[in-house]
């Protein structure tokens, strides 16, 4: 269970949703912090150096969906972010 969700769905215009994403590709090309939010709740959250993206676009019928996910890990304070570093942990 993932300590915190926030999942919003509404219907907006096109414009309304070029409007969206435009705002968050400029708040991840402006930093590493980005405010998210929707109906009044908003969420401030750091953004790794480096993230996975993926893409998923299905047709099925007269219905489209692209749904695109952004995730990352968060590195503990003071570790070097690399790519398949091994975790040293003490034998028990």
């Amino acid at each position: 269970m993932p300590e915190l969700e926030m999942k919003r769905q509404s219907e907006l215009s096109r414009a309304e949703v070029s409007d969206r994403l435009i705002a968050l590709g400029q708040a991840l090309a402006d930093g590493s912090e980005i405010e998210l939010g929707s109906e009044g709740d908003s969420l401030s959250i750091t953004v790794a150096d480096r993230v996975r993206w993926e893409l998923e676009i299905e047709v099925d019928g007269d219905e489209v969906e692209i749904e695109i996910e952004i995730s990352w890990r968060d590195k503990p304070s003071g570790e070097p972010e690399t790519e398949g570093s091994a975790s040293t942990k003490p034998a028990t």
